[in-house]
């Protein structure tokens, strides 16, 4: 008997095709596609049986078969051109199934599209423009658009919204019915330049739908609407460039033009012709106006006819030469202010005024002997003229005694006499002077007026008190105790009423805060021993007067000095102090103080120093210009890291007084870190094993650190710059001190252990951000994974005895595997044996799971009812970890 090897499957087509064949059935008729279905997405499966079961082949047929690709063997049908259900809802297509005999089955089925929402909304009208008058009612219905959209169902419902408007004033104007799309005006159509159309985008947007994708689809379209407003005349004229001032000189020739007003028809877009007239005037018949608003001189003017007010208010009419929608004529009034500016015209004249002035020139006056100052005599000086310059000068055999005042004016002025030479007032040699006041206009010295002033003396008590010195200058210690006396001054009076009748006060007032004076005596004394504080306030002066009897005041000028002690420490000029310097730089830094006690004293002498901390040893500091330094290297990564850099230092000014007083600063300085470290690596070398076959596994870590302070600085990233072979990427993390690269295999890459390259030595680089780096040898084994399915080996038939009763192993299958750990084990998929020419199953061997094959001793091996047994194994990898475990063939034997 012969063992031979053949598949099953051929067995089974050689029994179907010695039986009897009927036609296949095509089971449904009718399917369901939705019309966005894409191309080369299935749409249905050609549902057919067959009585015997046999493979089926699928054809499409007919004018649609374009739009369709069936796969011949299984019947799936995808989708091989854009479907469209608005252009043919329900689509027939020919179908043809064979069971590859000569019979076939031939049907027409229906394909119904089901709609998906791929169509917009479509504007009937390319625009809408529309013109509306601005007194269109507010409500009304102004036009209606009109949008299909060719979807059925919600996909084709069709709403619509107003998204914009411009100019943005036209917000809120228009509305519009969401389902109809009737347009309304919502609010007044106002005629303006700025607003004479409205663009509005109107939005038509469909329900949505969706079809054969999950999500639900909108689609939209825009048109657009100009309204033009048009232009009623509604509105009043209106001035323009109000408010209007003119001026004209007085005396100004009859016709000549002033000013000229403009007004303009608000109504832009009628723009009646505007006709001017004066409707009023503070003076009337000064003035006229033309039709086209030119004001100008209509008779003479005189600005001293108006007194103090010399300006005139015109009321003017503006009026629109056609009536309005009301059947009026429009118009609008405005002021319009003429100042009348003077010319010189008049001469400076004397007037006497109580309750009114009247025109004076002789004036009369009593003075006592002596007397200083000025003296009334009740003299005005007045120019009619609105623009005057008056000179004011003295006449007549007196007038060196006195003088005038003011010499020059401008306005209505008092004029009064000012003493010059008191001495010549004396009562024993003369009893009355007389002056002559003469008034001149500058700009025209034509114009004069003069005035005789009669001056009586009358005799007085004429000395007051006297101190033998100017000025006396006195000295004291600051806060000195109360009472202190700085002097005793007295004054002399010669009048004999006066004798031992004088009396003293500190003046002004304000002195009396620190210092007083004894009545009656005329001893100065400190009053306030705190006030005095040289610090604040180093010298007073001050006036001594005497009065005698009479009241007449002698005074003395006082000059007091404060005297220095030590009270003041010394004051540093900030409250604190903030510099920057780069680690291995140099500080200079200025600290300054002053001390407000004498500068000529070691009282504001100011010696600096450092108090000792942390890294006061780092600095020095000059103890005479307060200049700081650093003493040695500044080296940030020496500091504590917790610090970021910041030393914090207390500096002290100490002036050299008795006792001593000092004031202390903070002083910060940051220290700056600069790049001058390089990456450093945890460990020189790092080995790893990863697992074959596993896309983007992990393979390890290494971590580095850059001692810099900064992130700009100590920021590190890694990289594989050689021995990777593209099968490694690098990650870098941040870890609390330090950084992380971790290390994986590259997503798209499988490693294979069966291949050349079991171990792969990497360069790590660490680089920071001013490429500073370091490397690393980075050592990574692939580890075997039994990943490779088992095959099987040729097997050549073998011969065995019929009758035979040997218990050895009568045949073997042979199979090998890739991996280097494996456990193959054999199993028997199926035995047959060729009997009268025909294969029937049997059992006439023993498939061992070593692939040994025995002999069945409970069978008779017989060649003349069989002569050929085929044996199907397969053989499995029981260890096997990724992928199939079995042979990709079976083994025949």
């Amino acid at each position: 008997m012969e063992v031979f090897s053949r598949s099953v499957l051929c067995l089974l087509c050689i029994f179907s095709q010695s039986n009897a064949n009927t036609a296949p059935e095509i089971d449904v008729g009718v399917y369901s596609v939705c019309e966005d279905t894409p191309e080369g997405t299935i749409a249905f499966t050609i549902a057919a049986s067959d009585a015997e079961n046999d493979p089926l082949t699928f054809t499409l047929t007919g004018v649609n078969a374009g739009y369709f690709k069936v796969d011949t063997n299984t019947g799936v049908v995808k989708v091989e051109r854009q479907l469209d259900s608005e252009s043919n809802a329900a689509m027939l297509l020919g179908v043809d199934v064979s069971d590859g005999s000569s019979i076939s089955r031939t049907r027409q089925i229906t394909v119904i599209l089901l709609d998906a929402n791929d169509n917009k909304p479509i504007f009937q009208e390319a625009s809408y423009d529309f013109e509306f008058a601005e007194n269109t009612p507010v409500g009304s219905s102004l036009f209606r658009v009109n949008a299909l959209d060719a979807d059925s169902s919600a996909a084709g419902a069709v709403r619509y919204s107003i998204d914009e408007v411009s100019p943005s004033s036209g917000f809120g104007l228009f509305s519009i019915a969401d389902t109809t799309g009737v347009v309304k005006l919502t609010g007044s159509l106002n005629y303006t330049e700025l607003s004479t159309f409205y663009r509005l985008k109107i939005n038509a947007s469909d329900g949505g739908g969706k079809c054969h994708f999950e999500h639900t689809t909108y689609f939209s379209s825009v048109a657009f609407s100009l309204i033009t407003v048009v232009d009623i005349p509604d509105l009043d004229p209106s001035f323009l460039g109000v408010p209007y001032v003119g001026r004209v000189e007085e005396n100004s020739r009859v016709g000549q033009s002033v000013f000229k007003v403009t007004a303009v028809d608000q109504d832009t877009g009628v723009n009646n012709k505007i006709i001017f007239s004066i409707e009023d005037s503070t003076a009337d018949g000064l003035f006229a106006i033309s039709d086209d608003g030119v004001i100008s001189v209509s008779s003479a003017i005189d600005r001293e006819e108006f007194g103090d007010s010399d300006t005139v208010t015109l009321t003017v009419k503006a009026k629109e030469s056609k009536e309005n929608i009301h059947g009026v004529f429009a118009s609008v009034t405005t002021d319009v202010l003429i100042n009348i500016i003077d010319v010189n015209d008049s001469p400076p004249e004397f007037y006497k005024c109580g309750f009114s002035c009247v025109k004076e020139s002789h004036y009369t006056e009593d003075i006592s002997e002596n007397s200083l100052g000025s003296v009334s005599i009740n003299m005005t000086v007045r120019d009619l003229d609105k623009i005057s310059k008056t000179k004011l000068t003295l006449g007549g055999a007196d007038k060196d005694v006195f003088a005038v005042e003011p010499q020059f004016t401008t306005l209505d002025s008092i004029v009064q006499l000012v003493v010059r030479q008191p001495q010549k007032l004396d009562f024993e040699k003369t009893q009355q002077m007389v002056v002559e006041v003469i008034a001149t206009d500058q700009d025209d010295t034509s114009f004069q007026s003069t005035a005789t002033v009669t001056i009586n003396i009358k005799d007085i008590n004429d000395n007051s008190p006297t101190f033998p010195k100017v000025t006396y200058r006195l000295s004291v210690t600051e806060h000195s105790d109360v009472g202190t006396e700085l002097a005793r001054i007295v004054a002399e009076d010669p009048d004999t009423m006066d004798q031992d009748n004088i009396t003293y006060s500190l003046l002004p007032e304000s002195i009396r805060l620190y210092f007083d004076v004894d009545k009656y005596e005329g001893i100065v004394y400190v009053k306030n021993k705190t006030l005095l504080d040289r610090e604040i306030r180093s010298l007073y002066s001050a006036t001594l007067e005497a009065r005698d009897t009479e009241g007449k005041p002698g005074t003395t000028v006082l000059e007091i000095t404060l005297t220095d002690i030590n009270d003041q420490p010394p004051v540093i000029n900030r409250d604190s102090y903030l510099e920057f310097v780069k680690e291995g730089g140099q500080l200079k830094l200025k600290i300054e103080a002053t001390d407000s006690d004498d500068p000529d004293t070691e009282n504001s002498q100011i010696v600096y120093g450092i108090k000792e901390s942390s890294y006061s040893y780092n600095f020095t500091i000059d103890p005479n210009t307060g200049v700081l330094r650093n003493s040695g290297e500044l080296d940030r990564e020496a500091l504590d890291q917790e610090l970021e850099g910041r030393i914090e230092l207390n500096v002290t000014a100490t002036d050299k007084g008795t006792p001593p007083l000092s004031a202390s600063v903070t002083v910060i300085i940051n220290v700056e870190d600069v790049n001058d470290n390089s990456p450093q690596f945890e460990a020189p070398s790092y080995e790893f094993s990863v697992k074959e076959g596993e896309k983007g596994a992990f393979v390890g870590s290494v971590t580095a650190e850059d001692l810099d302070q900064t992130t700009d600085f100590n920021r590190i990233s890694f990289s594989i710059i050689d021995g990777s072979f593209g099968s490694f990427i690098m990650r870098t993390f941040t870890m609390e001190r330090g950084y992380r690269g971790n290390i994986t295999v590259d997503p798209d890459i499988e490693l294979d252990y069966e291949s050349e390259r079991k171990q792969f030595r990497l360069r790590v680089e660490a680089v920071d951000l001013e490429q500073k780096a370091a490397e690393v040898m980075v050592v990574v084994n692939v580890v075997d994974v039994n990943d490779e399915r088992p095959e099987f080996k040729v097997t050549k038939p073998v011969s065995v005895k019929e009758n035979t009763t040997i218990s050895g192993v009568v045949g073997r299958f042979s199979a090998h595997d890739k991996d280097t750990s494996h456990h193959l084990v054999y199993e028997l998929e199926s035995m047959e044996c060729r009997c009268n020419s025909s294969l029937t199953p049997c059992s006439y061997f023993i498939l061992l799971p070593t692939g040994e094959v025995t002999l069945n001793h409970e069978l008779k091996v017989d060649y003349e009812q069989c002569d050929q047994v085929l044996i199907d194994a397969q053989v499995i990898d029981e260890l096997t970890e990724k992928g199939e475990n079995n042979s990709a063939t079976k083994g025949d034997r």
